[in-house]
């Protein structure tokens, strides 16, 4: 059987809130408090996030225990992909590790589904619509909003494959493009 033969069950449409369990919002420490600064709990911000960019990230500032008690931020798990629902929606990134977001997050934790598939089928999603607006900036969307996208969705075994063709396929462009640099 051929890789795209393996793609001949239907696919189910489902609300991006049926495919998670958990969410988490995000908060920032006063930046005036040097105490809550430059621990070792990454914190990211939206400007952190490139575009296209699923599952590569640099976090430059990190909080400390401190910061996460005595602010708005929450340590959210592992596995978890955030997604940035005010100034830059449309971005998002996986992240395998625990993390803090700022308040222009919405982090989508516990997935019932390949988290691999996820992210580039919430990524295609947002991105549409986006593209679908037409000059407009859009300056944000809610948490129930992002929560009530539709999503279509195969069966695990599909995901799982259709996720690892798409991982290898933008390692081989950021492989050639790198290329082309040097």
């Amino acid at each position: 059987m051929s890789f795209w033969q393996a793609f001949a069950k239907d696919w189910e449409q489902r609300r991006l809130g049926e495919l998670v369990e958990e969410t988490y919002g995000g908060g920032t420490p006063k930046t005036s408090v040097p105490e809550y600064w430059g621990g070792d709990i990454p914190w990211i911000q939206s400007s952190n996030v490139i575009e296209g960019e699923l599952f590569n990230i640099d976090i430059p500032k990190a909080i400390t225990d401190k910061g996460l008690r005595e602010s708005a931020a929450i340590l959210i798990p592992g596995s978890s992909i955030a997604v940035v629902t005010h100034v830059g929606v449309g971005k998002l990134v996986y992240l395998p590790f625990s993390f803090t977001t700022s308040q222009d997050f919405v982090s989508l934790s516990r997935l019932k589904t390949n988290s691999i598939f996820l992210c580039y089928a919430l990524f295609r999603r947002l991105q549409t619509e986006i593209n679908m607006v037409q000059g407009s900036a859009i300056k944000g969307i809610t948490k129930a909003e992002l929560l009530d996208k539709r999503i279509d969705i195969p069966h695990d075994v599909e995901q799982t494959q259709i996720g690892a063709f798409l991982q290898k396929l933008d390692s081989l462009i950021a492989l050639h493009q790198r290329e082309r640099v040097e």
